[in-house]
């Protein structure tokens, strides 16, 4: 009987230091698990039952508060994934991190997640150029993004007049109406002067309207989430009413700032430079030489809607 007491202690001191020379896991719910760790990864953590045989059963660093090696390391984990590295000392302990996200490490993360965003958005973007209509256009454009948004090919059509010349006629046309209403109370000497000073200063619009048409490819380089930066080559070729109705080819470099702004809406500045040269049409004019180039320059700004 004595010695199968002595038996009963020894297995039972076995099972005591077999309990103690195990890793532990401490979920975040408050449940402890006592098993062997296997393997901390950067996302999860793998850790095997006492019992034998047993699975590999995987958890999210997320579910876990702190793990404990059987050699009194404790690793420590917040929900944003960082662990850090417990280790006791005698008479202290240091906790250094194990992963910090770095400045460049956060912007390479907030790219990447913009761009898995981006995917989802639009490939036809509708465009319209508002501060052209003072200058004598009625420009809509539409735009198709290739190759994950990295290019773009737009096609615009104007409706041109001559909305300065309109403007400078009315003006014109005002103050010349004023003059003869003051001069009627002078003599007829003076009176026919002024009506001819008058006539003289009255500027004419150009009438009618016009058609300007092209193409545009744009290359997009991502500068940071929502902004990419552009350029390629511009051409055009029309009529234009504000410039006395001329009619040409334009061809620019242009480059410029597209941002997205949510899932639809969009904005884009640009600058080009480049050359402008008459139609044939006018070679049997004297005062134009349709051999002649010259030079070109244009500033738009779009307003986009992704359909």
């Amino acid at each position: 009987m004595k010695h199968f007491s002595h038996i009963i202690f020894i297995v039972l001191l076995f099972v005591s230091i077999a309990t103690i020379a195990q890793d532990k896991v401490f979920l975040r719910n408050g449940k402890t698990i006592s098993c062997k760790i296997i393997a901390i990864s950067e996302k999860t953590i793998s850790y095997k039952d006492t019992v034998a045989n047993s699975e590999l059963i995987t958890v999210s660093k997320n579910e876990v508060l702190l793990t404990e090696y059987q050699t009194g390391s404790i690793y420590m984990f917040s929900k944003e994934e960082t662990p850090f590295n417990v280790i006791n000392g005698s008479s202290n302990f240091t906790i250094t991190p194990e992963i910090i996200e770095t400045r460049e490490q956060r912007k390479v993360r907030k790219m990447k997640e913009w761009k898995d965003a981006e995917v989802l958005l639009s490939n036809n973007i509708l465009g319209f150029y508002i501060p052209e209509l003072i200058l004598g256009r009625l420009t809509v454009s539409f735009e198709r993004l290739f190759a994950n948004k990295s290019m773009g090919i737009k096609i615009p059509f104007s409706l041109t007049y001559d909305g300065l010349g309109a403007l400078a006629e009315n003006s014109a046309n005002n103050s010349s109406a004023n003059s003869n209403t003051n001069s009627s109370t002078t003599s007829t000497a003076t009176s026919n002067n002024s009506t001819n000073n008058s006539s003289g200063s009255t500027v004419a619009r150009t009438k009618g309207t016009g058609f300007i048409t092209g193409i545009d490819v744009n290359y997009y380089h991502d500068l940071k989430p929502q902004l990419k930066y552009f350029f390629g080559p511009r051409i055009r070729y029309g009529t234009d009413m504000t410039l006395g109705g001329i009619e040409g080819l334009t061809f620019q470099l242009q480059n410029g700032i597209f941002r997205s702004r949510g899932k639809r809406m969009t904005s884009t500045i640009g600058f080009g430079v480049g050359f402008f040269k008459l139609s044939a049409s006018y070679a049997n004019r004297g005062s134009y030489d349709v051999n002649q180039i010259y030079p070109w320059a244009s500033f738009t700004w779009r307003l986009g809607f992704r359909l």
